[in-house]
């Protein structure tokens, strides 16, 4: 039983690596037809982001080898971190009128990232899965391994949007 459910685990990552490597494909296309495509992005920020979501694989590896609540909540504020910051990130983007419907470039860029948050935000939820489950004093180690699994997902994820969206080719 165990063995399926990872194998499904592993399906739902490939399918996920399909959509967004259509995603990748579709922003690479509509990157060249626009010149001032790496000109407003703030890399502190997104050195920031990457920096945190680096913390948060750290954690949910201390999280899968301890089996501890305290990597839980560090992995969940973390990830909250994230998100606000993106969310900062779309209202600077915003109050400099280069919101989603400008071009193809930035209505790509908007389904990317926001893909890419969406699935932070369903990281979030099997993370307060996790700290309900653990404070009960019930141990998965299966749990861990798929909240590892996907985190680390979500991880990799976001190193390829920082190589092809914010770092000049």
């Amino acid at each position: 039983m165990k063995s399926k459910i990872i194998f499904g685990v592993w399906l739902y990552i490939i399918s996920d690596c399909i959509i967004f490597s259509c995603l990748f494909i579709s922003f690479l296309i509509s990157k060249h037809n626009f010149i001032f495509y790496n000109k407003f992005f703030n890399f502190r920020i997104i050195l920031l982001e990457t920096l945190i979501l680096l913390l948060c694989s750290y954690f949910t590896n201390k999280n899968y080898k301890f089996n501890n609540v305290k990597y839980c909540y560090l992995n969940l504020i973390f990830s909250i971190i994230f998100i606000i910051l993106e969310v900062k990130e779309f209202y600077h983007l915003n109050i400099l009128n280069f919101n989603y419907n400008i071009n193809n470039f930035f209505s790509n860029y908007y389904i990317l990232i926001f893909f890419h948050c969406f699935h932070v935000m369903i990281s979030i939820i099997y993370c307060l899965n996790l700290i309900y489950l653990l404070n009960k004093k019930i141990r998965y180690n299966l749990l861990n391994l798929i909240f590892s699994l996907i985190w680390h997902f979500i991880h990799i994820i976001w190193l390829f949007i920082v190589f092809l969206i914010y770092i000049k080719l």
